[in-house]
């Protein structure tokens, strides 16, 4: 992981130096659990169903109640001054969270400063549209394909019965668990739109809202958050800014990324912040504008300005800060809806964007002055120097450097450290363990973009079609920790022959929108004994790293998704980096990756024996049984037998097995010879080879 360097010693991180043996990780138990479910196949069953039992035995909710007009039904307004679990933050993150704890009949409530779900959608982003994809069809009913369809819708919040059911098939299980209510709303319902407009959004998340009753108590804003023990436990106190107290053993922080970031910088005072920018195109007729940023945000902003401006300047927080999404396949990077000014800058029609301008490391300056002609106007320079390239000045000065996360409510005590104290990347985020909870905070858990310090411009952990994913595995490793009922999608297969764990692999690899979209951080684990396997569904892949493994298992394999080492962060080549199953882990694009494990005789902990890859597919389904099942079929086969030869080892073994058998004539000459399985070797001529 990449770190950067602390000028102060990083803070003390709760349990660290611990041994393995006493770090408390949740899939310690999972794995534990799993091992034992062969002898005890009712393992916490009971629990399990006892909370389904409690959500069923509420009075039934019609349709038209559910579905009421009215914006921000009260669902918690008989709720006492104690929830076991507050959640802060009525957004998508908060909602999705909420909506498992309603279906699972734990003691919740999401507190909400707003008084309807979504304030953060009632103002960003500010230009109205949507950058997350609403790819309504695929040639895919959804009824069958659900899941898969899930992939591409990137707004919809999960079913929240698919917390426990959808097991292994293609279907989410959509039809909610709230007596045949019908199905969660799908956001696809909603919009038209490739690209949706906030309004819509706002309007989907109020009807999931009313569908799924969720708890959430309107115009509470947190003000301050203390410790507060509750029996034995440690918990917290919460004071809203009208005085009132509510208590909670867990608290889970939802909220967005709530400060923007506002540089030291001398003259910002005369910036206009993104957050309260003039959106009209007729503000900006004829003036000259500087955009500070360069990410969606600010293209964003520009793209408004560029219609009336006389031209657009956008110059970068730091050197090389213009990233695009379609090179570095994240999300977060600048994506092409919003780059309309790279064409006019490219093309030479005045708007220029500056990527060497470093204005965090240069002391670049803002300053009001007059020109020449008397227009009042607002000057840029940086080091004290002047660069003739801004000698005209500004109308306006635009600010769009980001957000920050917003930790002033909290007290000393519980405040919580963030990944820059850590030296760690994504510096804005709290610094999180890997069940989601803060490093150094006890039962403080963070939900929805702020779970995004764990996978940073990496993963899309930090929206929505990354984060729905990540509360249903938090709300799985709580009630795994906190009610002992076992990880809520798992299973036993009928075989553990080769072929078997193949076919469940491969159906999940095929359909999974949660690997897929949280790809390089939640896996599939298939625990294998001698006689049985289970197989759990979207576990943390850091887990594996830190988690003892259970003496009863012969193997562990997992899955899970990630692009190749140039195709990832890489240079975007848009060609296919092979077509040969016998080079599939040359493959660039976004294909399943294997892995196998045995238990490290130094440690007990998982150590890496063996990686194979699928080879990638441009229909992203992988059905051809010679090109994606056979093969897996026979590296678990090998595996099995203790050969973790690997795809390179192969490959290489086969050159020189060809190379060893070049006839005197082909190594003067030169040749070339195609494999069925491994594709063409071209070996050059040699001269005087004999």
């Amino acid at each position: 992981m990449t770190r950067t360097k602390t000028s102060k010693p990083p803070p003390a991180v709760r349990g660290a130096g611990r041994s393995h043996t006493l770090w408390t990780h949740a899939l310690t138990a999972v794995l534990a659990a799993a091992a034992a479910a062969a002898a005890s196949r009712h393992l916490s069953t009971a629990a399990l169903a006892s909370t389904h039992r409690l959500a069923a035995s509420r009075s039934p909710v019609n349709e038209s109640e559910r579905l009421q007009t009215e914006d921000a039904p009260r669902y918690a307004e008989h709720l006492g001054s104690y929830s076991e679990y507050i959640i802060i933050g009525a957004g998508p993150g908060g909602m999705q969270l909420g909506a498992f704890m309603e279906d699972g009949g734990v003691d919740y409530r999401i507190v909400e400063r707003g008084s309807r779900v979504g304030t953060f959608w009632e103002t960003y982003p500010r230009h109205d549209q949507l950058i997350s994809l609403n790819k309504r069809y695929t040639s895919r009913p959804r009824e069958e394909f659900d899941e898969f369809n899930l992939r591409h819708d990137w707004n919809s919040l999960l079913p929240a019965a698919a917390a426990a059911a959808g097991v292994g098939g293609r279907s989410t299980g959509a039809r909610g668990a709230r007596g045949g209510g019908g199905a969660s709303p799908r956001f696809t319902d909603f919009s038209s739109r490739m690209f949706p407009a906030r309004e819509e959004y706002l309007a989907y998340l109020r009807a999931y809202h009313r569908f799924h009753r969720l708890k959430v108590q309107f115009e509470w804003e947190v003000a301050r958050v203390s410790r507060r023990r509750i029996g034995d436990h440690e918990g917290f106190a919460l004071q809203s800014s009208a005085g009132r107290f509510l208590t909670c053993k867990y608290l889970i922080v939802a909220t967005a990324l709530g400060r923007p970031y506002v540089p030291d910088m001398e003259g910002i005072e005369l910036a206009d912040g993104y957050e309260s920018v003039d959106v009209r195109e007729e503000a900006y007729k004829d003036q000259r504008v500087l955009v500070l940023g360069l990410g969606n945000a600010a293209f964003e902003a520009a793209g408004r300005a560029q219609a009336t401006a006389g031209y657009v300047h956008m110059i970068g927080r730091s050197h090389g800060g213009l990233k695009q999404s379609y090179f570095t396949h994240y999300v977060g990077d600048l994506r092409a809806v919003n780059n309309g000014l790279l064409d006019t800058f490219f093309l030479k029609s005045l708007d220029t964007i500056d990527v060497d301008t470093d204005l965090e490391g240069r002391n670049c300056s803002l300053a009001r002055r007059v020109s020449p002609g008397g227009k009042p106007e607002i000057d840029f320079g940086c080091g004290g120097g002047h660069n003739p390239s801004y000698r005209e000045g500004y109308d306006r000065v635009i600010r769009c450097l980001g957000w920050v996360f917003e930790d002033r409510l909290f007290e000393d005590a519980v405040k919580p450290t963030l990944n820059r104290d850590l030296g760690l990347l994504g510096g804005k985020y709290p610094a999180l363990t890997e069940s989601y909870e803060s490093v150094n905070v006890k039962n403080l858990y963070f939900a929805g973009t702020l779970s995004h310090a764990h996978d940073y411009k990496r993963s899309a952990g930090g929206f929505v079609h990354g984060f729905r994913y990540t509360a249903r595995a938090l709300y799985r490793l709580l009630r795994l920790s906190h009610q002992g009922v076992r990880w809520e999608s798992q299973r036993e297969l009928g075989s553990t022959a080769a072929r078997s764990v193949a076919l469940a692999l491969q159906r999940r690899f095929q359909s999974s929108s949660g690997l897929y979209q949280m790809f390089g951080e939640l896996c599939d684990a298939v625990l294998v004994r001698d006689a049985s396997a289970t197989y759990m569904e979207e576990v943390p892949l850091r887990f594996i790293a830190h988690s003892a493994f259970p003496t009863s298992l012969r193997l562990l394999l997992t899955l899970h998704m990630d692009y190749g080492n140039k195709g990832h962060n890489g240079r975007g080549d848009l060609s296919f980096a092979t077509r040969e199953v016998g080079r599939a882990h040359y493959s660039q694009f976004l294909h399943p990756i294997l892995r196998a494990y045995e238990p490290s005789a130094e440690s007990g902990l998982p150590s890496l024996v063996s990686e194979f890859h699928i080879i990638e597919d441009l229909l992203t389904t992988w059905d051809v049984e010679a090109l994606h099942l056979k093969p897996l079929e026979e590296w678990i086969s090998r595996v099995y037998e203790g050969d973790y030869t690997s795809q390179e080892e192969r490959l290489t073994a086969r050159f020189k097995e060809y190379e060893a058998n070049l006839t005197r004539e082909e190594r003067r000459a030169g040749a070339k010879k195609v494999d069925p399985y491994f594709g063409a070797f071209t070996f050059p001529a040699v001269k005087g080879a004999m």
